[in-house]
């Protein structure tokens, strides 16, 4: 519901005020009021109203320079003024300020209506903008993760929805390009950022350039361009690293098949995601991180059985990493056809007919 705070120097104003907007609009509420322009800012500060009716004329700070003073801490909502039919010169000041009803002395509730429809409508307006900002600013974050991620997939469709949902919201081309130009500076600046130390000569896009287009389907085209020319780097850049990282992964692994590596810990380690990782490994590697993983457990397993007199298979299990040694025989049976047993005795066989 729409908040109201009054600003009069005339209690009687500000009550008669009051009742005329519980009696005329019940979609708006008074949260606040002040009987000056000082307490009027702390009020208005406080409550953060949609609508503020001041009286231009009062003792100690006037409702222009309230007006001023609000302007200045960057609280948006919608200022109406109150003033007597002597006072046209302080309304035209008002409207420089950006003032955007005007209440003439006396009060009656038909003025107060007819302020009350047009706050309404800009509100509904300031409304649907801000939803469609917000949406915007969502799709462009969403963009923007991409570039820090390294995630290049379906990179044209999340572009699309950028420039979509700007539309909707910039109200001219000249609005647009320097949005959109924010955000090329934005991903770029990202990208260079997470490459600091490579051989890779930097390169923003001119403003100027921009300034030429004309039309939004131009602007497109070059953002397009740009873009693409971007994420084409970035999957250059994530091949290149793919390799590198899947055989630091190996390497770890080899070391440490002992220990509960899982790959959500290894996703963390790299900075990647981990079901990306998944199937960067799968893809790599030919099997899945898990079916690898155990396969090198149990390659291992049978090592140890073998080694000398060959060890205990509990004792096996442990050194491979499994705590539970019913599981382990189970998982070696599956992978073998026999159970620890049973390898040691088979091999202890063919040593002996040797």
């Amino acid at each position: 519901m729409p908040t109201i705070v009054i600003v009069d120097d005339e209690y009687i104003v500000v009550e008669g005020i009051k009742a005329m907007i519980a009696r005329e609009n019940a979609d708006f509420t008074v949260v606040g009021f002040a009987y000056n322009g000082i307490d009027g800012v702390k009020e208005i500060m406080e409550k953060q109203p949609d609508i503020v009716i001041t009286d231009i004329r009062m003792p100690g700070m006037s409702g222009l320079e309230l007006i001023e003073k609000i302007n200045e801490s960057a609280v948006e909502t919608i200022f109406v003024v109150l003033s007597g039919h002597q006072e046209f010169e302080y309304a035209r000041k008002a409207l420089n300020l950006n003032v955007r009803g005007y209440i003439d002395k006396p009060i009656t509730i038909e003025k107060v209506r007819e302020i009350l429809d047009m706050a309404m409508s800009e509100i509904r307006i300031r409304s649907g903008n801000m939803e469609r900002k917000n949406k915007y600013q969502k799709r462009s974050n969403q963009l923007i993760h991409m570039i820090e991620q390294g995630n290049y997939e379906k990179y044209s469709e999340a572009l699309f929805e950028v420039l979509k949902t700007l539309k909707a919201y910039a109200d001219n081309t000249q609005e647009y390009k320097k949005e959109i130009y924010k955000l090329l500076c934005m991903g770029m600046g990202i990208y260079y950022e997470q490459r600091k130390g490579l051989s890779e000569e930097e390169h923003f896009p001119s403003y100027a350039n921009m300034e030429r287009l004309a039309t939004f389907e131009e602007v497109d085209e070059l953002v397009h361009t740009l873009f693409t020319t971007l994420f084409r780097k970035i999957r250059e850049n994530s091949m290149g690293n793919i390799h590198r990282t899947v055989k630091a992964i190996l390497a770890q692994i080899q070391q440490n098949y002992h220990l509960d590596i899982g790959l959500a810990e290894l996703a963390d380690k790299y900075d990647m995601n981990p079901a990306y990782l998944s199937n960067l490994f799968k893809e790599e590697v030919g099997i899945s991180y898990v079916k690898y993983f155990t396969k090198l457990r149990m390659e291992k397993a049978k090592e140890l059985l073998i080694e000398g007199n060959g060890k205990k298979v509990a004792k096996v299990s442990e050194l491979v990493g499994y705590s539970n040694y019913r599981y382990f025989c189970d998982i070696f049976k599956k992978h073998t056809g026999q159970t620890p047993n049973e390898y040691k005795k088979l091999l202890n066989r063919g040593n002996q007919d040797e």
